[in-house]
């Protein structure tokens, strides 16, 4: 051992010998190594000192836009996934920005990971205190190459050992387009970054939104707190709830877990302002003492008659004679004075002007279908048949078994005599005032089948059944409240036990805020104003617009596509949430453009929507299956790319159910 001519040892160790003087040619030769190191230092760029790592030699194994980039141990805390890096390739002075897509994982230096020797060391590191070096190896996708301050598709790779530096978040953030006034939550892998959209940007929220995942992920959650900061940036936003979670959202949370993790990211319980609950006529509602809690009922004549046809899986021959039983509808509304009024020039091309692939036929009542069914009916029985024969006489005897004969009027009340005595048919609408003119009509559009007729009445009846049509007594949905700015109306869907009447209700609404919005959109346009953004969500989306409702319902389907694709000009944009993705059609999930992504356990399923989203890499694929509850791949139009995100906990109340 040798020591400098600095250190003074000790008497007892000179005694021992065991410490000698540096000789002072040694000295010399250590002094002039020190002095060669220092001018090399002084040669190397100051920058170096910053780089994370440095880009590897590509080999037969590489892929197109991905760099194989090399870290030392020191620097491997410094890196994450999905981290933003510059990568500055000297030997062509070309810069270029990556995102880590893979690792980085930890590489032995000096032998293979799968050697015995490696192994033998790892295994036995309670005995072994040795270990070999270790340096990281991660991945790198190309984003662009930086061009006068711009991002432009890349046409050539970084050179092999180009240094690579970390982005600050500052810059992250612009190279994400992460900024905006909606936080969706922190972004993965950095300390501060939050996933912003802007509300005011239309390329963004009215482009529409997929929300996905298994039960237990956090879709709820992400509905919730969603609904909180849409309200808060003034959005007006419309929720159809089919289990009646979100009817107290305007009261802060209770529940101890989305308590701390309020705590955690330094918000506070807070419900949303100005909620309004909607639930059908004759339904209930999860919150019945709310202050602003509206009961409504449908106008059978904003449906389309062919959307009805759909939802009510009519068969062929069941839907051509609903369709006639339509059409003679409107033929009596003319000849009573209904719709259009004599003289009403308005409502004369109002008539012609009807389409009634989007709507129904003005001022149509269903109870003016059910008189003409039954007219149907009462002309095809035998004893409707008899009594056409002994009109005449004046022998004519009343019918039985007619098909309303039992059922009464809309108040349950039965109206079973004609005040003309023309005929024994039974009428409840004001088509009752001439039954005679009911059977002209009936009779100069023939039809047979009477088994195909009662089949329909069945169906038909079984609407009226519901009680939500043309109640008296009880309003429609005024829209244009709907659409104020920062409401929220939450549709409360939970007591009705059937899909069919949710859609129902869902493609009336649908219909009714797409007509007033486009109302709006005119008037603001004209006095060159902004209009009033707004978003609808339709939970469990699946049970509205799956794959098999799709081909049964293309008529519905039509109407959803029209209103996603001229909402997106009108500020009228669709969240659809969905516990099924599989059970979404081709169709439908190419409507959509942004995605908030949950835990989905399913291969198959995840398989599907990769080759149906293209916007998501492969490598952001392979974590969804492993996603924590709350954590979420989020893809939006206003991204530079797909982020994995920690979704904002919820500070308003949301009930848990079943």
């Amino acid at each position: 051992m040798t020591t400098s001519s600095n250190t003074a040892p000790t008497a007892s160790n000179r005694q021992d010998g065991l410490i000698r003087e540096t000789p002072e040619d040694v000295l010399a030769e250590l002094d002039t190594v020190a002095e060669a190191g220092r001018v090399h230092m002084a040669a190397l760029d100051p920058e170096l000192a910053d780089a994370v790592g440095f880009t590897h030699f590509d080999s037969s194994a590489s892929e197109d836009n991905l760099i194989t980039m090399l870290l030392a141990r020191d620097d491997l805390h410094r890196l994450a996934s999905q981290t933003l890096v510059r990568i500055k390739s000297r030997d062509d002075k070309r810069s270029y920005l990556g995102v880590v897509v893979r690792g980085p994982f930890s590489e032995a230096d000096a032998v293979p990971p799968n050697s015995s020797m490696a192994i033998g060391v790892v295994v036995q590191g309670k005995k072994v205190q040795y270990t070999f070096g270790y340096h990281g190896r991660c991945e790198v996708e190309i984003l662009g190459e930086e061009s006068n301050g711009k991002l432009v598709p890349p046409r050539y790779r970084p050179r092999p050992k180009s240094p690579v530096f970390l982005l600050n978040e500052a810059e992250s953030e612009a190279v994400l387009g992460v900024s905006g006034d909606l936080s969706l939550g922190q972004v993965v892998g950095y300390e501060n970054m939050e996933a912003r959209i802007n509300s005011k940007d239309k390329a963004v929220l009215p482009r529409h939104t997929g929300i996905v995942g298994t039960t237990g992920g956090g879709k709820s959650t992400t509905v919730a707190t969603s609904i909180h900061r849409f309200q808060s940036a003034g959005i007006a936003t419309i929720v159809f709830d089919v289990e009646g979670e979100y009817t107290h959202v305007d009261e802060p949370t209770d529940h101890p877990a989305m308590l701390e993790a309020l705590r955690r990211r330094g918000m506070k319980p807070e419900g949303v302002r100005d909620l309004h609950v909607y639930h059908l006529v004759g339904r209930e509602t999860t919150n019945p003492r709310h202050s602003n809690r509206h009961e409504f009922a449908l106008n059978f004549s904003n449906l389309s008659p062919y959307a009805i046809a759909e939802i009510l899986e009519m068969s062929d021959a069941q839907q051509e004679r609903f369709h006639r039983a339509y059409d003679v509808a409107k033929l009596l509304m003319r000849d009573f004075g209904i719709f259009p009024r004599r003289g009403n020039d308005a409502e004369e091309r109002e008539s012609l002007e009807v389409d009634e692939l989007t709507t129904g036929y003005p001022k149509m009542t269903l109870q003016h279908v059910l008189d003409v069914v039954n007219a149907y009916l009462y002309t095809l029985s035998e004893v409707g048949k008899s009594e056409q024969k002994s009109a005449g006489t004046g022998t004519g005897r009343k019918a039985k078994g007619s098909a309303m004969e039992a059922i009464g009027d809309d108040n349950g009340g039965s109206e079973a005599s004609n005040s003309t005595g023309a005929s024994s048919l039974q009428l409840f609408s004001e088509f009752r005032t001439n039954p005679s003119m009911v059977l002209q009509r009936v009779h100069a559009q023939k039809s047979t089948h009477e088994v195909s007729w009662r089949a329909l009445a069945a169906r038909v009846h079984r609407l009226r059944r519901l009680k939500i049509f043309d109640v008296r007594g009880v309003a429609a949905i005024d829209f244009r409240q709907m659409l104020q700015p920062g409401r929220v109306s939450v549709v409360d869907l939970s007591d009705t036990d059937s899909p069919h009447l949710n859609n129902l209700v869902i493609a009336d609404i649908l219909r009714g805020l797409q007509e007033t919005q486009e109302e709006r959109y005119k008037v603001a346009s004209n006095g060159g104003q902004a209009i009033v953004p707004a978003l609808i969500i339709v939970e469990e989306a699946h049970e509205f617009l799956s794959a098999h409702r799709i081909s049964q319902m293309p008529v519905l389907f039509e109407q959803v596509a029209r209103i996603a694709k001229r909402g997106r000009k009108r500020w009228l944009g669709l969240v659809f949430v969905t516990q099924l993705p599989q059970h979404l059609p081709n169709e439908v999930l190419g409507l959509l453009n942004n995605f908030i992504i949950h835990k989905i356990s399913d291969a198959a399923v995840i398989n599907r929507m990769q080759k149906s989203i293209g916007s998501i890499d492969s490598s952001l694929w392979n974590r969804v299956a492993r996603l924590a509850p709350g954590q979420a791949l989020a893809s939006f139009a206003g991204f530079t790319r797909p982020l994995m995100v920690a979704i904002d906990p919820a500070p308003c109340k949301r009930l848990l159910v079943d």
